[in-house]
């Protein structure tokens, strides 16, 4: 097999910003035909307006959007519901992360599309999934992060809880729904059948603090948030060093003894207060008081090199600047390159997966909104250009090049 393994999959993607374009985007790497729709003029994907930006298309766009073919539609005019019917009928999957309930208001839900295309395998992505008291409530990342808990365990010690400093739940909830997604299509690949494929961010975020829940579910403790320390273990957390934080895990017996030789700090080994795990975090900070004086002295490189040499886990905290200057990209053979005939050139991260059998190409193609309409419904329908022009014969239709 060279071919990546969901060659020959098409799916209809009607979903934007983060949480859906993430996980479709696995779905182009791992080798789908993904066709991108969007709404026409000012109402694309938000995010071609985001970060740094060229030619109505931005780097944040390009990073989740690589090698989709674009289309617009407007579903009040007419014709375009029709062929985007038509289109659903050519395809494997549908996706879409509008606010529950949007779809069926524009007659292009599941119980539809199933009629259309009984193998479907349809995906929705929303801020509280599909059923319940509270799935019509708008969402957003940050939102999610709080109503599942996660910023409750986030921040510094004391405080009341903090984001994360990227989108966490976007991104988590689309690496599940990409899982499902593909669960999804081995049963239809079983079966024949369609299959809806429900996921919550709500459902999902809260799944990154599984482990708080079950503590209180069973102890009735509520976890706060620790800063850079591990809430239960110790010595586990970030140590200042003259140029920035180096993050050490040093909380097994062995792990601590190998730290404390290395700091020349021997007389802790036979000290009460640090004799295990739970007491070193205990008494966290009269250690941290003993250890930082002597952390100074290096640099982050070169204490995490020490760390690491004496088999004690530790890594530099690093910005992107000092991350790109560390080798780990090149290393992980991650930096790939999207072209955009109107963007040029746009370096993003691809797929974080290596198979042994096919690879994900490092050069991907970029697209501007509407750019591949007249291709898509000429070689999907069969539409000729007459017929393709007077679909789109409105103000503010997308320019069709000849």
């Amino acid at each position: 097999m060279t071919d990546r393994p969901l060659s020959g999959i098409r799916v209809l993607d009607s979903t934007s910003m983060t949480a859906g374009p993430w996980a479709v985007q696995i779905l182009a790497d791992l080798g789908a035909d993904v066709i991108k729709i969007e709404r026409p003029g000012g109402q694309c994907d938000v995010n071609r307006r985001l970060a740094v930006s060229a030619h109505n298309t931005s780097s944040y766009y390009m990073c989740m959007n690589k090698d989709k073919r674009s289309i617009e539609f407007d579903y009040s005019k007419p014709g375009h519901k029709e062929t985007f019917l038509k289109l659903v009928k050519t395809c494997d999957v549908v996706t879409e992360n509008f606010k529950s309930g949007s779809m069926k208001r524009l007659g292009l839900d599941y119980e539809v599309l199933k009629q259309i295309n009984p193998g479907i395998v349809y995906s929705a992505v929303s801020g509280f999934g599909q059923t319940g008291p509270k799935h019509e409530l708008p969402a957003v990342d940050i939102v999610i992060q709080a109503t599942s808990g996660f910023m409750s365990v986030n921040g510094d010690r004391g405080s009341e809880g903090m984001k994360g400093g990227s989108s966490l739940a976007d991104v988590y909830a689309s690496t599940c729904s990409a899982l499902a997604i593909l669960a999804g299509i081995l049963y239809k690949m079983e079966t024949g059948e369609c299959v809806m494929v429900d996921t919550s961010m709500q459902s999902t975020c809260m799944t990154m603090v599984g482990y708080e829940l079950a503590k209180y579910l069973n102890t009735g403790e509520i976890t706060r948030p620790n800063g850079n320390a591990h809430q239960e273990i110790g010595f586990f957390d970030a140590v200042p060093v003259n140029d920035g934080l180096v993050m050490v895990e040093a909380a097994t017996d062995e792990h601590f003894e190998a730290l404390m030789r290395l700091l020349g700090l021997e007389s802790c080994l036979e000290d009460e207060k640090y004799k295990d795990a739970g007491s070193r975090h205990d008494h966290a900070e009269s250690l941290k008081a003993l250890i930082i004086p002597v952390t100074q002295g290096y640099t982050m490189a070169e204490f995490a090199a020490m760390c690491r040499k004496a088999g004690i886990p530790a890594g530099e905290v690093n910005t992107q600047d000092r991350l790109l200057r560390s080798s780990y990209l090149e290393d992980a053979d991650m930096l790939t390159i999207v072209h955009d005939k109107k963007f040029g050139d746009c370096k993003t991260l691809g797929l974080p997966i290596r198979f042994d059998k096919f690879e994900i190409p490092k050069v991907r193609r970029g697209a501007q909104a509407g750019e591949d309409t007249k291709e898509v419904l000429k070689e999907l329908l069969g539409m000729d250009e007459e017929e393709i022009r007077e679909l789109y014969s409105y103000d503010g239709a997308v320019k069709l090049e000849p």
